[in-house]
């Protein structure tokens, strides 16, 4: 009896076993990680330095896949993932450029469910050449929740551009709408408006978003004056119709201004954007732009805040010049700046966020903008220029200086570095004259910085005292903070 157990016991033991291996090895679905793959763009020649970390449109995750088949010779720039003719499945328009056209164009592919794939419908061509200052995206222009493919950018020329089209596809038949077309010398934008919650819960339909042309008068030769056009969705014709124009009057600009600073070039009128400029409306608050052609930076200050922006591109216009910008900590969010010139001293700025962001007719930086002329606005005198250029010289003049806590400071053309047992600080830095006050204001590139803003400088015999300012174009006040007391670092 003993001898027939063992081999039951036995056999029961080996299909327990068996039974465990199948099931880890059948049953459970091991955890795997999912990858997608990263596609490098390649050099197109009429396009400088496109490259998967250049292109503004790069999601989070730095992975960009067309779902679209691509031609040979199309390059893959952006893709934006949208149910563009509502059949609840997401369809796919993607930006692309070829070797034989320096003009982007939009590829869409929509979705086949019965063939679970996508196919190409159309090739919208445009008549923009810089990636920068493309965007485009899906929008319910209309307020009856069917989203429009809507574009933007600058034409060669320098003009703003615009379209909106309606993707449909009816018992297998592709139609592409155009719904809106325009182009301008001045700002081309959508004013987006607020709709109901009962449009936001689909309920009900909301309101169309207007579309606004700024444009010189081109029937009177010389003018300066400026039309604002306003175009309305019309549901019977199914297309932008003109509703409103206001002709804004323009200051009269000597011709040797314009000679002077529109000669043509992108570097005389940087050149004469150069500087901090201030915004002659105060309603909400002093705002300041800074432009700074050199080290490539639109600066824009508000309060105690700051906004650092790379320059990327400039391009012309027949009045001003538009720049595209990039946040200098935030690479995905960009910053439009149309500049339209106004006189010697005075020019309007307009902000164009990109197309995916709440777009206003008003946005809080936009408005006139005046030189700020220290010499001129401020009142600074020759003596307070020099007694600063020498304070100047003599901080960078001497290697190392100390403070009373034992931290030491540098200072070395337009850089600074700030060194002790528990601080750190580096950045740059640049003279600021004001009310006859000598100042140097801040500007640190790591967290929590040490010397960040405007600092009044004063000497007292071999000492240099800074202390923490608040600046603006008809005032300056200290901050409550201990001054800096600098002494030149001795040999032990």
């Amino acid at each position: 009896m003993y001898k027939k157990i063992i081999p039951v016991v036995f056999i029961i033991v080996a299909s327990l076993i068996a039974l465990i291996f199948i099931g880890n090895k059948y049953l459970n679905k091991p955890q795997t990680k999912s990858t997608s793959a990263r596609i490098v763009i390649p050099q197109v020649e009429s396009e400088k330095k496109v490259s998967v970390s250049d292109s503004p449109y790069m999601d989070d995750d730095s992975s960009m896949t067309s779902l679209v088949p691509l031609l040979p010779e199309e390059t893959l720039i952006a893709v934006v993932s949208m149910d563009f003719d509502g059949d609840g499945n997401d369809d796919q328009v993607n930006a692309i450029k070829t070797a034989s056209s320096p003009y982007l164009s939009l590829l869409v592919g929509l979705y086949n469910r019965e063939k679970t794939q996508y196919e190409r419908m159309a090739l919208i061509a445009t008549k923009i050449t810089q990636v920068r200052t493309f965007s485009y995206t899906g929008i319910d222009l209309t307020g009856d929740h069917r989203l429009s493919l809507v574009y933007q950018g600058f034409a060669e020329n320098g003009n703003s551009l615009l379209s909106a089209f309606f993707i449909s596809r009816e018992n297998g038949k592709f139609n592409l709408k155009q719904i809106a077309s325009f182009e301008g010398d001045g700002s081309v934008f959508i004013q987006q408006l607020d709709r109901t919650d009962a449009y936001e819960r689909s309920h009900s339909k909301g309101v169309s978003f207007p579309i606004w042309v700024y444009s010189t008068d081109s029937e009177r030769p010389g003018s300066n004056d400026q039309l604002q056009t306003r175009y309305d969705w019309n549901a019977e014709t199914e297309t932008y119709v003109q509703t409103k124009q206001v002709r804004v009057p323009g200051s009269r600009i000597a011709a040797k201004d314009v000679e002077r600073i529109l000669d043509g070039t992108v570097e005389t009128f940087a050149a004469f954007l150069d500087g901090l400029w201030y915004k002659t409306e105060v309603g909400s608050g002093m705002r300041y732009i800074f432009f700074d052609s050199e080290s490539k930076e639109v600066i824009f200050f508000r309060e105690s805040e700051e906004e650092v922006y790379q320059w990327a591109t400039s391009t012309l216009r027949n009045n001003g010049m538009y720049l595209s910008t990039t946040n200098q900590e935030i690479e995905s969010l960009q910053r439009r700046v149309d500049v339209s010139l106004r006189s010697a001293e005075l020019v309007h700025v307009r902000i164009q966020e990109d197309l995916r962001m709440i777009i206003s007719e008003s946005n809080v930086w936009d408005g006139d903008y005046k030189k700020l002329s220290y010499s001129a606005v401020l009142g600074k005198k020759n003596d307070a220029l020099s007694q600063s250029q020498a304070i100047i010289a003599l901080l960078e003049k001497e290697k190392d200086w100390m403070s009373a806590d034992g931290i030491q400071f540098t200072f070395e053309e337009g850089h600074y570095t700030v060194k002790g047992k528990s601080v750190y600080d580096t950045g740059f830095y640049t003279r600021l004259d004001s009310d006859d006050k000598i100042f140097i204001q801040f500007r640190s590139e790591v967290q929590p910085a040490f010397l960040s803003g405007n600092y009044r400088v004063n000497q007292n015999g071999e000492n240099i005292i800074l202390q923490a300012y608040r600046v603006s174009p008809t005032s300056t006040f200290p901050r409550e903070s201990a001054p800096v007391i600098l002494s030149v670092k001795t040999e032990q």
